[in-house]
């Protein structure tokens, strides 16, 4: 029985995206969380909203979507989308569901420099990543 080729090191896929491109999308995406900040109170002040109400609403909308996006179709927030890329399930490579999107993500405002700081081992995950067993992977 021949066990040299079974390995149980983690194996990268070659189309990991890469370090320049995964930080650009999480820029866009943090981007799009502070317009939907501005749209949502400026919406909800116009419709005459109480100030308390607004807040909570404008909050929540940017919350959701910064926790939620990489559940989006295709594992893809619209900064992934716009830069070719998707996250997926590291073992069975389906898209990224709700609970590893909002796991990968609430690392990020509590440990953001050191979460980054995990993408520079070789296997090119952040902190995040590891915690939801996720991969970002390149699509074009």
């Amino acid at each position: 029985m021949d066990i040299s080729n079974t390995s149980s090191e983690y194996q990268k896929p070659k189309n990991l995206a890469g370090l320049g491109r995964r930080w650009g999308g999480q820029i866009i995406d943090t981007l799009i969380t502070y317009f939907l900040i501005l749209f949502v109170g400026r919406l909800a002040e116009f419709i005459g909203l109480p100030p308390n109400v607004v807040a909570v609403l404008a909050l929540g909308t940017a919350v959701a979507y910064y926790l939620f996006s990489d559940a989006m179709p295709n594992g893809q927030s619209l900064g992934k989308k716009l830069l070719g890329m998707s996250v997926i399930d590291e073992r069975s490579y389906l898209n990224c569901n709700l609970y590893q999107s909002f796991i990968r993500n609430i690392t990020t405002p509590f440990l953001n420099i050191l979460d980054w700081i995990f993408i520079f081992f070789g296997s090119r995950k952040r902190l995040g990543d590891m915690l939801a067993s996720t991969i970002v992977i390149r699509v074009r």
